[in-house]
């Protein structure tokens, strides 16, 4: 279940192992299944399951986050071995963020002209700007399935509230197969 910690959110995490299972069966629950029901849509997605403090700093660990990453690209995994050949144009992927993995997804792209565009991002208030030089998969040890790709991206967003403007930054990494 998917939960935001707004009034303890710096509190240690109880129960990370029966967690772990939990988004392990929820990964694969994809096995066999693809979200046809939804061709109709440019995507459709699913966010990762989790508490938030399970996977964002300052509460939680490289291991806890790997194994959260390895369940997210299982999940895409199964997602790419159901598709069918009807669908072959669609675009399965894992997008993960990082180090805040709370925004991580799988995403099924039924409009590869939405694919190739998602990631062309380039405004005032936001910008991705790709990251050659290392690997997510390195970092936390992921064992990325064949034949996803793996791609990173430097994500920045400004927003502003009562006239304050804050920057965020964080890093985008998708992993996809089509």
């Amino acid at each position: 279940m998917r939960r935001i910690s707004v009034k303890r959110p710096k509190a240690k995490v109880r129960g990370v192992e029966r967690r772990m299972r939990a988004l392990d069966k929820w990964a694969d629950s994809f096995d066999g299944y693809f979200p046809s029901e939804y061709s109709q849509e440019r995507y459709w997605n699913w966010k990762l399951p989790v508490l938030d403090r399970l996977v964002e700093p300052p509460t939680t660990s490289d291991e806890i986050q790997s194994h959260c990453a390895q369940a997210i690209l299982r999940a895409a995994k199964h997602l790419f071995e159901a598709r069918p050949k009807e669908y072959d144009q669609a675009v399965v992927s894992a997008l993960i963020t990082y180090p805040d993995m709370f925004s991580s997804e799988i995403c099924i792209f039924f409009d590869r002209e939405y694919f190739d565009s998602f990631f062309d991002r380039n405004s005032e208030w936001q910008s991705l700007s790709p990251i050659p030089d290392r690997k997510l998969s390195k970092l936390l040890s992921l064992e990325v399935p064949s034949p996803f790709i793996q791609s990173g991206y430097l994500y920045q967003i400004k927003d502003e509230w009562e006239g304050e403007v804050t920057t965020y930054e964080g890093e985008w990494w998708s992993f996809y197969a089509f």
